[in-house]
């Protein structure tokens, strides 16, 4: 699966305007998952399966993802203050980055050719 990526299409390779829009799709993307993680009867999976897609066939590296996670959460965080409400409920959300990651992560690992048996 690795080899069989496009790297015309990874995101250092793209021009800035385009970036920025891959950026923002992938930043959308993201944010459904957090919505939708801890609700009951969600394909959740599934959008972390795509967002992971994405991420991995763009050769997007980790730190990005990991930014993505923080500027939302921060997004959040201002949003719960105007609101009145604690920001202490972003803490649970750092499941959501552990399992993208972990899924990401996972990615790589099954793109990696396995070595034949000597």
């Amino acid at each position: 699966m690795y080899y069989q990526r496009n790297s015309q299409i990874f995101l250092r390779n793209l021009s800035e305007s385009d970036k920025q829009k891959f950026l923002e799709q992938l930043k959308s993307s993201y944010r459904n998952i957090i919505l939708n993680y801890f609700a009951e009867d969600t394909a959740v999976n599934n959008q972390i399966d795509e967002f992971v897609n994405l991420a991995f066939f763009a050769d997007v590296p980790v730190t990005q993802v990991v930014e993505i996670h923080m500027a939302l959460m921060d997004e959040f965080a201002k949003q719960l203050k105007l609101e009145g409400r604690s920001e202490e409920i972003l803490l649970d959300y750092r499941l959501t980055l552990i399992d993208a990651i972990a899924h990401l992560c996972e990615m790589y690992r099954r793109s990696i050719p396995k070595e034949p048996l000597r």
